[in-house]
């Protein structure tokens, strides 16, 4: 074989083995250049000058509740401890509606304020309320009484400074309107000790401007309706009434109970049974 033959076959040979190797060298065994590689700005449907779709904020994070849950758990039990503080007063028209004449000036005849410390055990919205607490029962001015179907003269002035420690008990429902708030309704019963000041009765008699007055002794001052006289020889002069030993307490109530945190109640209600009341009590919860 001549030489020019064999270098022509040669660089045959060489042409085919770049072929078959992936076109990555020439025919002399340089390297190809890379393929272009295609730009994603420009495929169909792509801007190249495009933003990237905004993305939704995350939602804001819930502000912890700082009060805790004022939910109550159905047969779950809590307690209460804490005070209370009471109005209590007796209007003249609701002792006249037991047949008895009075005349005061004090309005209402009696007003008084009380107050003490309380436990409660509460589940499925129903209160019991152990109280230990003092209230006066006493008035300012004297009062004078007589039955309506007695005489003039038998008007009596009676004086009063008594007051009274009670232990008594609450049974009190509630009907929900909010987790916060409730109707409360119920009784309340129990039972006090006389302390404090006497009640003195003495009879009394009309002056010359028609006020009452308690008299002097019998027949002092000899001041008659025309019939007989209004000091009279067996009436009471500066008489101590025997107190009972044991003061009984009963009363109606209705009333809101509030719970502005989970360890916190309120109540504001108001009684009615030995004479009215209305009060504000509450404690913490635990």
């Amino acid at each position: 074989m001549k030489i020019p033959q064999l270098f022509i076959a040669a660089l045959t040979v060489l042409f085919l083995c770049g072929t078959a190797a992936g076109q990555t060298t020439d025919a002399w065994g340089d390297p190809l250049p890379p393929e272009p590689q295609p730009d994603p700005a420009a495929e169909p449907g792509l801007d190249a000058t495009a933003q990237p779709a905004p993305q939704p904020a995350p939602p804001p994070e819930e502000e912890p509740d700082t009060n805790g849950s004022l939910k109550e758990e159905k047969d779950t039990p809590y307690h209460l401890v804490g005070a209370r503080f009471r109005w209590v007063f007796v209007p003249k028209w609701f002792v006249s509606m037991f047949g008895v004449d009075i005349q005061t000036a004090n309005r209402p005849m009696v007003s008084n304020l009380g107050g003490g410390v309380e436990y409660t055990y509460r589940k499925n919205n129903f209160d019991i309320t152990a109280a230990f607490w003092g209230v006066q029962l006493d008035w300012e001015e004297p009062i004078y009484f007589k039955a309506k179907n007695e005489p003039d003269r038998s008007w009596t002035e009676v004086t009063n400074g008594m007051s009274a420690l009670l232990l008594t008990a609450d049974f009190i429902w509630s009907s929900p309107i909010r987790d916060w708030v409730a109707i409360t309704y119920g009784v309340g019963i129990g039972f006090g000790f006389p302390i404090g000041g006497d009640i003195v009765e003495t009879e009394a008699y009309p002056d010359g401007d028609g006020y009452l007055r308690p008299c002097n002794g019998p027949y002092n001052p000899a001041t008659s309706d025309g019939v007989d006289a209004y000091c009279e020889g067996d009436g009471e002069y500066g008489e101590v009434y025997d107190k009972l030993k044991i003061v009984p307490w009963i009363n109606f109530l209705l009333g809101v109970r509030f719970k502005p945190h989970e360890h916190i109640a309120i109540y504001v209600d108001g009684g009615f049974g030995v004479g009215f009341q209305m009060g504000l009590r509450g404690g913490y919860i635990f």
